[in-house]
């Protein structure tokens, strides 16, 4: 009966002990992120941040929902995956309390072939693939009818989903960083132009909690992003699919 007291009392103590090494563990910088280009950009800061005395923990999320709960939750420091009008959509959805800190990048959204390999030609027969999320939903849109496209019948796909239903669509809208993940950069018919209005709303952003700002976690992330290797690196790994904002 002692031993298995003992052993209860050990194992309904684990959790409390995981949290007390976390709460202590203050020189880790926790940041969720997309695998592409996100978490390959933050790779290029983990040097700055240990010469600040702290290590960076990059998480990779493959969805556009779980890192920002996770960061509401305060599993994260900090999150690096999306623009502006997505976050504040989800917090008024979600009634989350997150905010941005730092524009980075922007990656354009782009027009890719499926069966048609043009713009030109297309009828209500055919159908376009684009992303189902609120904010992208509408960019999408936009996107379309610039290029008079905003008569063809669209279908709403989870954003991540699309380009790999290339094969079962006419054409399909898709975020940059999801493009650049599945390999299908070469299949782009047309993108946003990187100098417009649209480009400065949708920058991809550093976000946090509300109230941790200031916090110096954050701020050391926010110095190591604006690092001039990182305008480099994104310049020379990414091309024009890829355009720093920092």
């Amino acid at each position: 009966m002692r031993k298995t007291l003992i052993s209860f009392i050990m194992l309904a103590c684990l959790p409390l002990l995981a949290l007390a090494g976390c709460s202590k563990n203050n020189k880790i910088i926790t940041v969720g992120a997309s695998s592409t280009p996100h978490a390959l950009i933050l790779e290029e800061c983990k040097d700055y941040v240990k010469n600040q005395g702290y290590s960076l923990d990059v998480k990779v999320f493959n969805d556009y929902v779980l890192p920002n709960y996770a960061l509401e939750n305060e599993e994260l420091d900090a999150n690096y995956f999306q623009h502006k009008p997505y976050l504040e959509e989800f917090n008024r959805s979600n009634g989350t309390h997150l905010v941005p800190v730092m524009d980075v990048h922007f990656e354009p959204m782009g027009i890719y072939a499926g069966k048609r390999h043009s713009l030109d030609g297309l009828t209500s027969a055919d159908n376009i693939l684009v992303p189902s999320d609120k904010s992208n939903y509408e960019r999408a849109m936009v996107l379309l009818s610039e290029h008079g496209l905003n008569n063809i019948p669209v279908t709403q796909v989870e954003a991540q989903n699309i380009p790999l239903m290339l094969s079962d669509c006419s054409l399909a809208v898709i975020n940059g960083n999801y493009a650049l993940s599945a390999g299908v950069v070469d299949r782009c018919l047309v993108t946003e132009d990187k100098d417009s209005d649209i480009a400065k709303k949708m920058t991809n952003v550093i976000a946090v909690k509300n109230g941790q700002e200031e916090s110096q976690k954050v701020q050391v992330l926010i110095r190591a992003l604006k690092q001039k290797n990182i305008e480099t690196f994104i310049k020379a790994r990414f091309g024009d699919s890829v355009i720093y904002m920092g």
